[in-house]
């Protein structure tokens, strides 16, 4: 298959908890952030990201809709479209933002129902990145619209879920992209990894038992069933300290022959 790199970058306590709650979002740091800092604090978790991106040299960055809107959230109401809907699932790839000066990276979301409405294009923060959403045959048109009419591009690949070996191979072939690296532990991590998608992971564990039986894990997947899913065997590629007891731990995933 002729797709990218996929690296994961994560924080986790020891039970392998990737939040204190259900329905957590990468954007609930800012609003407890004292109890995000259990896990690690801001600088901890930047100095981890650059130290993952030196090793990694990621061209994309990826994320799971549930990291940026919660699956409980009420969704940002769109306009109607009365368009004709077969213009719209197309990719959509402006010449502009492909060959804009000092774009070096991309930010990506997996978002299948279009829930991520909020118009973020990613280079307000970082000029050197730009925002593509993933998504699908079946996304509302009214949120494709939207996307276009903000210029935000977009990749079709798949039905009621996004097609992430195709996808893959589309982000290869259509922006040149070598290396993806993705902090969305749970179920965009678990699909990556059954779908034989994830080469290495990086666990940032922070010395903590969080528990709970809703709590979010590193890895949301179905279940192993003999002999059709069997677990993932990972390789120890290296263990550091990191400072306050917390564990930097590199692994391998030896992918399926």
């Amino acid at each position: 298959m002729n797709r990218p790199k996929v690296v994961l970058y994560v924080g986790a306590s020891v039970d392998g908890r990737i939040a204190l709650n259900s329905n957590s979002t990468m954007f609930d740091v800012y609003k407890n952030p004292e109890l995000h800092e259990m896990f690690s604090k801001m600088e901890e978790w930047e100095s981890f990201s650059r130290q993952v991106f030196d090793i990694y040299k990621p061209d994309m960055f990826l994320e799971g809709s549930n990291m940026l809107v919660a699956e409980n959230a009420e969704l940002t109401a769109l306009p109607r479209y009365d368009g004709d809907p077969d213009e719209l699932y197309q990719d959509f790839l402006p010449e502009d933002i492909f060959n804009r000066p000092g774009r070096k990276t991309w930010t990506s979301v997996v978002d299948g129902r279009g829930r991520f409405r909020n118009g973020y294009t990613a280079d307000c923060d970082d000029p050197a990145t730009y925002m593509v959403h993933l998504t699908t045959e079946t996304a509302p048109p009214e949120y494709l619209a939207f996307l276009r009419q903000r210029n935000i591009p977009y990749l079709i690949e798949g039905r009621k879920q996004v097609d992430l070996p195709r996808m893959f191979e589309k982000v290869k072939t259509l922006l040149n992209v070598n290396t993806i690296a993705t902090s969305s532990g749970g179920r965009l991590s678990g699909a990556l990894i059954r779908s034989s998608l994830l080469d290495e992971i990086n666990i940032l564990f922070s010395p903590l038992v969080i528990g709970g039986y809703t709590v979010p894990t590193l890895f949301a997947s179905p279940e192993p069933s003999w002999p059709s899913i069997l677990p993932n065997k990972l390789q120890l590629l290296e263990v550091k300290n990191f400072g306050s007891d917390k564990l930097w731990l590199r692994y391998k995933v030896i992918l399926a022959e």
